[in-house]
């Protein structure tokens, strides 16, 4: 096998991996730790109040709105189909978000504007409750994210190789016929 046809098949196989990675990012799920379910209204009441959406952001943030909702939801038909104090002592109630979600979030409690001292207690005790449970999740998905950076780099440098190859398989499949006619 010529390096060309090594350095394709080392494309395909690159950019199945890249494939598949992708589909596993698109499905992932981060979790962040909440002191209990009346915190999602808080993130809610201060999407729906406290942050400024534009064009290009506003269906994520209905989209999280919406999943704070089911998670709600979710959470409080878990907590209520607890049975002994142990378990509710024990009971740690997570969100459950995709990346965009995710994101979406961790981008609603960076860009805050706000009004009156009581608003912006709120929004440090919200902070400070789930702060530092969405950057944890905010670098794994980072982390996930570096995994596909680096693949897609070395996809590119394959391909850049194979087409330097390519061009001068041309370049020298054109020369002799130029030199033999000349």
């Amino acid at each position: 096998m010529s390096k060309l046809e090594d350095l394709k098949t080392k494309r395909d196989e690159l950019e199945a991996e890249a494939t598949r990675l992708a589909e596993l990012e698109a499905s992932k799920i981060f979790t962040v730790e909440i002191d209990d379910v009346k915190m999602i209204k808080t993130i809610q009441d201060h999407l729906n109040k406290g942050y400024t959406w534009t064009t290009k952001n506003a269906a994520i943030i209905v989209t999280l709105y919406d999943k704070l909702k089911t998670e709600r939801t979710r959470i409080t038909k878990e907590f209520a189909e607890l049975e002994t104090d142990q378990e509710v002592a024990d009971y740690q109630p997570v969100l459950e978000l995709k990346a965009y979600e995710l994101n979406g979030l961790y981008q609603a409690l960076l860009n805050v504007n706000g009004e009156g001292i009581e608003n912006a207690r709120k929004f440090i005790r919200m902070l400070t409750l789930v702060g530092e449970s969405v950057t944890t999740a905010m670098t794994e998905m980072s982390e996930s994210n570096k995994v596909m950076t680096d693949l897609h780099v070395e996809l590119n440098d394959v391909d850049g190789t194979i087409q330097h190859l390519e061009d001068a398989e041309n370049r020298e499949e054109v020369e002799p016929t130029l030199t033999s006619e000349g």
